[in-house]
């Protein structure tokens, strides 16, 4: 059942996001913020369902574990408001990518260690967990996609 998020971890992501990805805070202020089951953090436009408690309401941004982690579906729709530690990534890459493989790549001195978000010609493809040589695949099994030319 969602609950409304307290205030203490709507900061806590809040300034994950801007302090990991640069991003505007004013990007949240026409957003409610709920918590789900299984530390799943969502967000939903303010319209209001009176009379039912839905389990989830709007989409899920984010899992809160042993530290935040953003989910693909976040960074696809708020990639654009992105402004650093995210990858441009070729075509060749971006069809490995889409199939669920890993990627071994150079390393990038202006990309923090961490999740990042995965791009390729401007679009957010999704999450990416890079430890300065390797690129962990965060895109679901169910997002996984044969692409055979860009």
């Amino acid at each position: 059942m969602l609950k409304p998020l307290l205030k203490e971890k709507k900061h806590l992501i809040q300034d994950y996001c801007i302090e990991r990805f640069g991003m505007d805070s004013e990007i949240w202020n026409d957003y409610k913020w709920y918590s789900g089951s299984k530390n799943k953090i969502y967000i939903a436009n303010t319209l209001d369902i009176e009379r039912i408690v839905p389990e989830s309401k709007g989409i899920c941004i984010f899992r809160l574990d042993k530290s935040p982690k953003p989910t693909t579906n976040f960074l696809q729709l708020f990639g654009k408001y992105v402004s650093k530690n995210f990858l441009e990534i070729n075509n060749e890459d971006t069809i490995k990518y889409c199939k669920g493989e890993d990627l071994i790549l150079e390393n990038s001195n202006s990309i923090i260690p961490g999740f990042i978000l995965i791009t390729n010609k401007n679009r957010a493809l999704g999450c990416g967990h890079w430890n300065g040589k390797l690129l962990k695949n965060q895109l679901p099994k169910s997002k996984f996609c044969k692409i055979n030319f860009l």
